[in-house]
């Protein structure tokens, strides 16, 4: 079993901002991914809602696409030409997003993961990510992810 270190490229980046133009919008930014998981921003400004607040279609766009990358850059570290897939999701909501806010996603990846897709089958993720703004944890998401190699 060939396994490589997960990494975030700048390259990568860039293409998910050039092939989700709605990201750029909402002035998305990746901020870190290390061995402690993948942090990924927005600010307020382009993403409020009437009442001043996070509007909740963009802090949900921000969990999922955390969730999406995350798995994308671990299959890509299993087999060269990954494609990832949210299956279902969750979220609740616990306090409003009153400044900028981020996505942290920090599960586990399961020992079968990379096993699964090396073997040509769909690597399977259960992910939880924590929406946080000014220090407070405004929402909690659940997402059920797949990868596999692009057919």
């Amino acid at each position: 079993m060939i396994e490589r270190k997960p990494e975030l490229t700048e390259a990568f980046q860039q293409w998910v901002l050039s092939n989700i133009p709605m990201l750029n919008y909402m002035q998305l930014s990746f901020d870190s991914f290390n061995e402690q998981g993948l942090v990924m921003s927005c600010p307020l400004e382009p993403n409020i809602n009437d009442k001043g607040t996070g509007f909740g279609g963009s802090i949900g766009t921000l969990a999922t696409i955390c969730g999406w990358t995350y798995t994308t850059i671990h299959a890509k570290a299993a087999i060269a030409n990954p494609e990832a897939m949210i299956v279902e999701q969750s979220m609740s909501f616990k306090a409003p997003v009153t400044g900028s806010f981020k996505a942290i996603c920090s599960s586990k990846i399961p020992d079968d993961f990379y096993q699964r897709l090396q073997e040509g089958r769909s690597g399977k993720l259960n992910l939880e990510i924590f929406i946080q703004s000014e220090g407070v944890e405004a929402a909690t998401y659940k997402g059920f992810y797949i990868a596999r190699a692009k057919s």
